[in-house]
């Protein structure tokens, strides 16, 4: 993603939604977690240290990245656990189940689903979408 939002600096807008699935036990605490740090300022850096490490990710795993990256703990156990962050993920969830999402990661550009996830295609198909506003 980094890279296609360096190539398109003006016409790309990255969104980023949770969509834990159920069969994996952590998904659900880390994305609370990436939420949590989010209320913080540290969203991504969060997101980055799990994805990083989610072979290992474990809520000892979450806690202990929350206090590498010098998080109020208070705050961030609170908010994880929070209704309002729980809501934000279901919400999420209903937004992907609408959309057909079935599993994770899963792109659309300008509501297409996209099928060729490499930097090559996704250049295309935005590229494609840029003539069709242009046009």
């Amino acid at each position: 993603m980094d890279q296609i939002l360096q190539a398109y600096p003006k016409d790309v807008n990255f969104i980023y939604k949770q969509y834990p699935l159920p069969m994996h036990p952590n998904a659900d605490p880390a994305a609370r977690a990436s939420l949590a740090a989010g209320k913080q300022g540290k969203f991504w850096e969060m997101h980055d240290e799990m994805f990083k490490n989610q072979r290992s990710l474990s809520p000892q795993m979450i806690k202990d990245t929350a206090e590498k990256l010098g998080l109020d703990m208070k705050k961030f156990d609170a908010d994880m656990n929070s209704d309002e962050v729980k809501k934000q993920i279901q919400d999420e969830i209903q937004q992907g189940n609408a959309a057909s999402v079935r599993g994770t990661p899963t792109f659309f550009i300008n509501g297409k689903l996209a099928m060729n996830r490499s930097v090559d295609g996704f250049k295309a198909q935005i590229d494609e979408e840029l003539k069709k506003k242009k046009g």
